[in-house]
């Protein structure tokens, strides 16, 4: 007997088949294994009898055993071992549909392996046995505590009937005790009426109470919306001696006034990236308020996606170079249009664009698709992709929310004002279409960007 069947033989019996299993599994180029047997009364895979029977990162585990009976074996780089710990390197092979071996550190077959998976059917059918055992052991036992709970119920049964032989006895009493109820009752009836009453006088109170709760919601909306007005006038204010201020800057650093020392351009340039930050903090705020207003205007026109793509590069190209970083466009037709309003889809691209570049580090990869989705013939999806630092599960929807953004532990010179996802989210649905992200929180992103085809006549 060779020593591999040794192994598989010790498989057999319960009390040896995890150190049985290690042994089989180092034969076989790994540190350990599971066996899975297909359970006919849930038609699923599961863990034999004697293996882990939960097993961390379950779902995966669950891909991987399914690909193997589909391709009969398969590899996977990383596996989360059952006990925990780091995941590993896994090789899996199937017999039919119905057993499935994992063998985990090991990276695919060995000499062994063809050997052993003839020998998986006959595991299968012991494991199956041994399941089955359990089975009915449970079922037995549920038997015997459905006889005991029959013979209680006869107990209680018996009592049941000494106590109704009782009530009989008493009965004559009985209808005089409910002769005085039923006057006790027709007071209570009474009482009820002028309880009645006063519930209906409290429901004309409540109404009435309800009534003036819609006119302070009426008066509290109209207020919000004189909010969202004084923003966009003040907005429209402020930007005016900001523009003064961008256009004196430049003005001195031409020389207009004099000429300027390497200290004092040094100091313009700050004062212009300051007072370009401010008019795009202000700029956010005023079309936030637009917006909430309702004072937006949409001139949807047939565009070329491809032209708006390409008159975006040139905006953020020296932001990539700064971070030497790759900028790639992939077009599925370039012919391709949509039906929008080419300053806001400009505004809602180039804002995904800058959020790829900012979180993207120095070297990572930023890319730009667009393509007719086969699910929906009438629509066009943009994806604009980035291998930054992701955002985490928990802030997928959160980020579309005004002044909200993923971290604010990142370097505040880098962040805003929170309103450049919501603006975008806003302006896409505004267009007929929506926004939305994928990420795993942990590397990169990808926004979808849907908008509408235009109609054919």
């Amino acid at each position: 007997m060779s020593e591999l069947l040794q192994d598989v033989v010790a498989l057999a019996h319960p009390a040896a088949r995890r150190a049985a299993a290690r042994a089989v599994a180092r034969r076989l180029g790994g540190e350990d294994m599971v066996i899975f047997v297909r359970d006919p009364q849930v038609s699923a895979l599961l863990p034999a009898p004697g293996f882990a029977q939960t097993l961390r990162g379950g779902r995966e585990w669950r891909r991987f055993v399914d690909a193997c009976v589909v391709r009969g074996e398969c590899a996977l780089e990383a596996l989360m071992p059952p006990d925990g710990g780091a995941a590993e390197p896994a090789f899996g092979f199937a017999c039919g549909e119905d057993v499935v071996a994992v063998v985990l550190g090991a990276t695919g077959a060995t000499a062994e392996t063809a050997e052993f998976r003839c020998l998986l059917p006959l595991l299968a059918s012991t494991y199956a046995s041994e399941r089955a055992a359990a089975n009915a052991e449970a079922q037995a036992r549920l038997a015997r505590q459905a006889a005991a709970h029959a013979e209680s119920l006869a107990a209680a049964l018996d009592q049941v009937r000494g106590q109704l032989q009782r009530a009989l006895r008493d009965a004559g009493s009985a209808r005089q005790q409910l002769e005085v109820m039923n006057d006790q009752l027709q007071g209570q009836a009474i009482e009820l009426e002028a309880q009645t009453e006063e519930l209906l006088q409290q429901t004309d109170r409540l109404q009435q109470m309800n009534a003036a709760l819609e006119t302070a919601r009426l008066v509290a909306e109209d207020a919000n919306r004189s909010k969202s007005d004084f923003l966009a006038t003040m907005s429209h204010e402020l930007r005016t001696p900001l523009n003064a201020i961008g256009g004196y800057t430049q003005l001195i650093q031409l020389g207009i006034h004099g000429a300027v020392t390497d200290g004092q351009h040094a100091a313009l340039l700050r004062i212009e990236r300051s007072q370009r930050h401010l008019l795009r903090v202000i700029n956010d705020i005023l079309n936030f308020a637009k917006l909430e207003a309702g004072h937006l205007e949409y001139d949807l026109t047939p565009l070329s996606i491809a032209e708006v793509v390409a008159d975006l590069q040139p905006m953020i190209e020296p932001q990539i170079q700064a971070k030497q970083q790759q900028y790639t466009v992939r077009v599925a037709s370039p012919s391709l249009l949509v039906h929008a309003d080419r300053e806001k889809l400009q505004q809602v691209l180039l804002n995904l664009l800058s959020n790829a570049v900012k979180f993207t580090g120095e070297g990572g990869a930023i890319s730009v698709e667009y393509e007719v989705p086969v699910t929906d013939a009438a629509t066009v999806v943009v994806r604009v992709r980035d291998t930054g630092i992701g955002i985490p599960p928990d802030k997928r929807e959160s980020i579309f929310e005004p002044f909200v953004q993923v971290d604010a532990s990142h370097s505040r010179g880098g962040q805003g004002t929170g309103l450049g996802l919501a603006i975008s989210r806003d302006l896409a649905r505004g267009m007929g279409g929506d926004l939305r992200v994928e990420s795993d929180g942990r590397a990169g992103s990808t926004f979808h960007l849907t908008l509408r085809r235009p109609s054919t006549p």
